[in-house]
């Protein structure tokens, strides 16, 4: 068995400052979540997103990167811009994982309304009113 370095460290309890952190972090608040939107909010707004493009995502960082002293445009006298086409192949390639590669889950919780409508058995139209009983559980896309 390899002998330890007298100087390294052999986790996060083998210090006062160590211990002192676990302790804080058991006793720190989190983070307030933000409020859901309301469900009317979120039926306008998402019918008025555009959804996501890299291209324009793109477009908006090179038309920005002069704030942050970077050369834009075509300046260089020995060819292209390849810093833009970077971003380019970055942006596309983020917004590729977000469209592939993420999942989202929805919970609805236990009490939560639902009308369902349907055809009785004579042909005519039923509505019935009732709750949740359980958490639903269900998958989605981002789009």
């Amino acid at each position: 068995m390899a002998k330890q370095d007298e100087n390294e460290s052999s986790g996060l309890l083998d210090s006062i400052s160590g211990v002192l952190d676990v302790l804080l972090s058991a006793f720190s608040i989190p983070e307030e979540p933000i409020e859901p939107l309301p469900p009317p909010l979120i039926m306008v707004g998402a019918r008025l997103r555009p959804g996501l493009s890299a291209r324009t995502i793109a477009a908006r960082i090179i038309t920005r990167q002069s704030e942050a002293g970077l050369v834009a445009g075509d300046v260089f006298a020995d060819g292209d811009n390849t810093s833009e086409y970077m971003e380019i192949i970055r942006i596309e390639e983020i917004i590729d994982a977000l469209l592939n590669d993420s999942v989202v889950n929805v919970v609805v919780d236990p009490g939560v309304a639902v009308m369902t409508t349907g055809v009785g058995n004579l042909g005519a139209p039923v509505v019935s009113f009732g709750m949740t009983t359980t958490m639903g559980i269900g998958n989605g896309i981002i789009r």
